[in-house]
């Protein structure tokens, strides 16, 4: 009844009792979605999680699994930093730029490495063993491509010769020239 009410915790409740004992895939999206746009964060992390891997029947889409998992869009709840937000947003920033883009995701004046860096950082974290093993992975593939070459010339890298970014820790530069 709360639920039907709008109260977003006994909505995103309701949702997860859908998903868990009625295995109702309808019932679970219909009030998990409820919950997110009613500002429930952990509905829209969930969400928004459903959306980047494809589950409970929902298309793929990384703008949407950006989107409900965005910690901006919610309450002070998301300042504290859920460790699922940051993995969904790494995920989704590098994979919707990605796509975007025919995987060209260094676009001169925009890259969205150093962000998904950022947020993969928190993961790796603050997350389970599980979450945080993904995200090391993932830091582990963006900072390999991303110091393979300076980030404003493309020059090659030359036995380690760049210099990372000390503000944003996601960009290697040949020297201050290309800063």
């Amino acid at each position: 009844e709360a639920a039907d009410l709008g109260h977003p915790r006994a909505q995103r409740l309701l949702a997860l009792t859908h998903d868990d004992e009625c295995n109702c895939e309808k019932g679970y999206l219909h009030y998990i979605t409820l919950a997110a746009s009613n500002g429930d964060y952990k509905a829209g992390v969930s969400l928004g999680h459903s959306y980047i891997f494809a589950q409970h029947g929902l298309t793929k889409s990384y703008t949407l699994g950006k989107h409900y998992s965005d910690p901006e869009k919610y309450s002070t709840e998301a300042e504290e930093g859920n460790p699922r937000a940051a993995f969904n947003l790494s995920i989704s920033l590098y994979h919707q730029v990605d796509e975007r883009f025919e995987g060209i995701i260094e676009i001169p004046g925009y890259s969205p490495i150093p962000k998904s860096l950022f947020w993969a950082r928190i993961a790796m974290k603050k997350g389970s063993t599980e979450t945080a093993g993904i995200a090391t992975n993932l830091i582990s593939i963006l900072e390999n491509d991303a110091k393979s070459h300076c980030a404003n010339c493309r020059k090659e890298a030359e036995n380690s010769s760049l210099k990372r970014c000390v503000r944003c820790l996601g960009a290697w530069y040949c020297g201050k020239e290309c800063q």
